[in-house]
């Protein structure tokens, strides 16, 4: 049951952030550096010991949901990118022995970019042709995007250990 209300303290904590982030969306639109701020919850969940696969992958499920609706996007793009993420982040854990806040700046950075670059080809796949497209705007934008996220990884990852006690980092 703790890993239960651990799980909904996670999904809104990551809705106060994203509404904290909406609010400055303005100030940052212009600008290609603004960070995924719950990608790197469902890697802190991917990445802990003690949070069982269902339990990860329904929340990374709930905050991908939230996403799609805080950002408009059509229901499903982020949902799918987050569970991904969640199961690619406990895949790489569970088979690489690397721990600590470089590990998991690394970790946020290249996956980060590989599901903004998946999320850009879902995008494009299903756009009709001539309107968008993946050029070199696009790539800073997702190396951008993904460099301000790794950045302020740190600070979440501590916020997920501090709200759900099994998802503290094994030493080793």
């Amino acid at each position: 049951m703790r890993g239960v209300r651990s799980s909904i303290f996670i999904v809104l904590i990551a809705f106060a952030i994203l509404l904290v982030q909406s609010a400055f969306a303005r100030l940052l639109a212009p600008h290609p550096w603004g960070p995924c701020l719950t990608l790197p919850f469902v890697l802190a969940l991917g990445e802990a010991p003690g949070v069982t696969l269902v339990r990860g992958a329904a929340t990374s499920f709930a905050l991908g949901y939230v996403y799609d609706l805080f950002t408009g996007n059509p229901i499903g793009i982020y949902t799918l990118v987050f569970v991904l993420g969640f199961l690619v982040a406990r895949l790489a854990c569970r088979r690489l022995s690397f721990r600590g806040v470089t590990f998991e700046v690394g970790l946020t950075f290249v996956l980060t970019l590989a599901a903004g670059g998946l999320v850009e080809m879902i995008r494009h796949t299903f756009t009709p042709s001539g309107v968008s497209g993946f050029g070199a705007s696009t790539a800073f934008a997702l190396l951008a995007s993904s460099a301000v996220t790794a950045a302020v990884s740190p600070v979440l990852f501590l916020i997920v250990r501090r709200t759900d006690p099994e998802s503290a980092r094994v030493s080793g």
